[in-house]
């Protein structure tokens, strides 16, 4: 990262200072809403919580600059990335070695133009990997990918392109960006998601990494087959987050797996309670 941010060690409220705190809000996991006895502290599920505390430390984007924030997206909680911020990850990750402009067709089968068409058919972009023979070639089309916001309609090149340009990202860096959507995937109100058929049982490898250099080694064979998924991503970070504090021998409440409703009602009363907003037993 280019300059220290606050992130919490803890998912647990109670524990983070104001600059915590303020960070958290600006990222969306917390919030103020009006309740019958006055406004109320919200907060994100504790799961999605510690998926977007790793995601911060995995990519090193900064959450003050909207580089990386959280948002209820198609009806779940998601991780969210700007498109400037795949492009910072990318570079940083010292194996980007760049890529062509954006392409457009304007109908089927026609000629691609580096010219944003007024209706697009598809968008295609091109980006280059260090040690890759071939550069990636990412295409979509209007059709499948195209949304009905007020963006799609007065750009719908420019929303096309991005779209282009985040699927060719994630495909060429699925560790750093496999299951970090930008908004402009949510535009139609889903985001395309393609789980490849696994070669290894991913899922048992990741939940019994029993070091952190066990689990980077099998986060670099999975990115090697192109096997990441968004499931798998958030297991890798969350596990990733338990490792980085048992190494670091601090205390702190770190959830692998998404809370159940009861959990979750138990974790919110639990912190109420140390916020003298609810009386314990």
């Amino acid at each position: 990262m280019t300059k220290e941010i606050a992130l919490p060690e803890s998912v647990s409220p109670a524990t983070w200072n104001a600059d915590t705190a303020a960070m958290m809000e600006f990222a969306g996991l917390t919030w103020t809403e009006n309740g019958a006895n006055g406004p109320k502290r919200m907060y994100a599920p504790s799961g999605i919580m510690a998926a977007f505390i790793n995601a911060c430390r995995i990519t090193g984007l900064d959450p003050t600059a909207k580089q990386i924030y959280a948002a209820i997206m198609g009806g779940k909680w998601t991780v969210l990335v700007g498109i400037d911020g795949m492009r910072v990850v990318a570079q940083r990750s010292g194996e980007y070695d760049g890529q062509d402009p954006i392409q457009w067709q304007a109908e089927e089968n026609g000629p691609w133009t580096d010219v944003p068409p007024s209706k697009p058919f598809a968008a295609r972009v091109a980006i280059y990997r260090k040690g890759v023979s071939r550069p990636l070639v990412q295409t979509v089309t209007f059709a499948e990918f195209g949304g009905n916001g007020n963006n799609w309609t007065k750009r719908p090149s420019h929303m096309l392109g991005i779209r282009a340009e985040s699927h060719a990202f994630r495909r060429a860096f699925p560790m750093q960006l496999a299951g970090l959507y930008t908004a402009e995937d949510f535009e139609d109100g889903t985001a395309e998601v393609t789980d490849p058929e696994p070669t290894e049982d991913w899922a048992a490898l990741i939940a019994g990494a029993e070091s952190r250099a066990d689990l980077d080694a099998i986060g670099a064979r999975l990115a090697e087959k192109g096997e990441g998924t968004e499931k798998l991503r958030l297991a890798w970070a969350a596990r990733a987050g338990v490792l980085d504090r048992e190494a670091n021998t601090v205390d702190a409440e770190v959830v692998e797996e998404p809370a159940d409703y009861e959990a979750e009602a138990s974790a919110e009363y639990d912190a109420a309670v140390e916020r003298g907003e609810a009386q314990g037993d």
